[in-house]
């Protein structure tokens, strides 16, 4: 059956389409276009269950049709459907039509969809924290060699090559275990400290930002966190995370080292109480024992919420991380 054009859709101000923040959470998670939803609440307001009912009503997808959407970067959730499956000319109609049609010089685009979700979570962070950036050049000699290292040793194991981001979810996640005061949130006017680590990942995707969460980070080896790290980011970036993928994470990294930054001030992702920004590494001369030598140097920028910590424990959490980048082998301890 053919899926039913959108109805009784709320607009606010500048046909901002209005939907609960639940729904609007669910439809940046799952890639969902808010304006082929149809609201059932009231004046038409998109809730949460009516983004349930829009994907549980579209038909299936091919098998052909889902490999394509693989290939070119496009959400499933997006794309029209006729009469019977979704299939894989309807998938690259629509990946055609996005390349043939960017925004036109002047062009107004709403920010609706996930970068409505994004603008609206960056701007509540910045608004209603009080952020502190701490930023720190690390020596990251060591833990290059590590990884050079690991990427021979484990790579028939794993069939692929282990990045710096495991090894950085890694150390994290054994950081947020010796310093619990960084593994809290802000509930119900208290600060509430988690019992769970679980380590966020910003991931640049086709659809913007979305950050997958490694639940308990802390109790996985470099393998299992490695496996466990390709396979969400490879979900987040073909458009189909689960539900419990993007969802209740204690602490994100973000890595912009691949693209030449070296530092930046991250923005904290609410409600958690800090985010790591990693910068690119890079060989600098530095002095070692009196002598200049090359090392392979990086920055580290931590925000913090100075609500929830004060500077000098925030500070000590950076120097732990920076231990590990160091010393990378007390992983192995």
């Amino acid at each position: 059956t053919e899926t039913p054009p959108a109805q009784a859709r709320a607009a606010g101000a500048g046909g901002r389409i209005i939907a609960s923040p639940r729904a609007r959470r669910v439809a940046a998670e799952r890639g969902v276009d808010l304006a082929q939803v149809r609201g059932s609440g009231p004046n038409g307001r998109i809730i949460e269950k009516d983004v349930l009912a829009y994907l549980h009503a579209r038909p299936p997808a091919t098998p052909l049709a889902r490999k394509v959407a693989d290939e070119m970067g496009v959400s499933l959730t997006q794309v029209p459907v006729g009469e019977g499956r979704l299939t894989a000319e309807a998938v690259r109609q629509m990946a055609d039509a996005a390349r043939a049609q960017p925004p036109a010089a002047g062009q107004v685009v709403p920010m609706a969809g996930i970068r409505g979700i994004i603008a609206e979570h960056m701007a509540a962070s910045a608004h209603t924290t009080a952020p502190v950036t701490l930023e720190s050049r690390v020596d990251a000699t060591e833990l290059v060699a590590l990884r050079e290292r690991l990427k021979d040793a484990l790579a028939d194991d794993l069939g692929f090559a282990v990045g710096y981001n495991d090894l950085l979810a890694l150390i994290v996640g054994r950081c947020l275990v010796e310093y619990p005061y960084m593994n809290v949130r802000l509930e119900e006017g208290g600060i509430r400290h988690l019992d769970e680590v679980h380590v966020g990942l910003a991931v640049d995707t086709e659809r913007g930002l979305l950050v997958p969460v490694i639940r308990n980070a802390d109790r996985m080896g470099l393998k299992e966190l490695a496996r466990t790290l390709r396979e969400l980011v490879g979900r987040a970036r073909e458009g189909r995370s689960l539900p419990d993928d993007l969802t209740g994470g204690t602490f994100t990294i973000t890595n912009l080292g691949m693209y030449g930054v070296d530092a930046f001030t991250p923005i904290i992702n609410l409600p958690e109480c800090a985010i790591l920004g990693v910068g690119r590494i890079r060989p600098e001369p530095v002095v070692v024992d009196g002598q200049v030598v090359v090392r392979q140097m990086m920055w580290l920028s931590l925000t913090f919420d100075h609500r929830l910590v004060d500077g000098a424990p925030a500070a000590r959490f950076l120097q732990g991380i920076a231990r590990y980048i160091e010393n990378p082998y007390l992983l192995l301890a």
